[in-house]
């Protein structure tokens, strides 16, 4: 069973409602958002659909497969900012990839960062897993910064046709390793 919430300096990372539609709508239909993540237009129906979805998946994650995904919330309002989790990325032999966004109005002052990282421990920790992956395009500077600041390792550069794309481009594929915890 997956734990329902991970708490930051000032984030609270927690476990999707259907009630969170209209905010994640709006977010993940920001031009902002969609240049990096196209897969992730959708309409209010579809997202309804696709926090459904998450909700399922939140009690049968486990080391082979797992779709976990937080809103991302700012502990003093609750306002939800963005999304980060966890899942399989078939494009990648089925690896477990961190994915993440964040509305364009709270860039730049370290959220991601800050929820990217707990995400990625507790991902190593809770599933049990020996690493997880991130691949970013090329010219995605803010993101290849977010995955460094969190200790992923640039590896390689793939060549990959990514969910939402047309044609394949390259990547540069990550990994962050499971440390022991001393």
């Amino acid at each position: 069973m997956v734990q329902h919430e991970l708490s930051t300096e000032r984030l609270l990372l927690r476990q999707f409602t259907e009630n969170d539609s209209e905010a994640l709508n709006r977010i993940s239909n920001q031009e902002y958002v969609l240049n990096w993540m196209p897969d992730w237009k959708s309409s209010i129906h579809g997202t309804k659909r696709l926090i459904r979805f998450f909700i399922e998946q939140y009690s049968i994650a486990n080391k082979d497969s797992a779709r976990v995904m937080f809103a991302v919330t700012l502990k003093d309002t609750g306002e939800i900012i963005g999304m980060v989790g966890v899942g399989n990325k078939k494009e990648v032999d089925n690896e477990i990839e961190i994915a993440y966004f964040i509305s364009e109005y709270h860039s730049g002052k370290g959220y991601i960062t800050e929820a990217a990282k707990t995400v990625s421990n507790w991902a190593v920790n809770h599933l049990n897993l020996d690493y997880i992956i991130a691949i970013v395009e090329l010219d995605n500077y803010p993101s290849q910064k977010v995955v460094k600041r969190c200790g992923f390792q640039r590896i390689e550069t793939r060549t990959i046709l990514n969910s939402g794309e047309k044609e394949e481009k390259p990547f540069y594929y990550y990994r962050c390793y499971n440390t022991p915890q001393g």
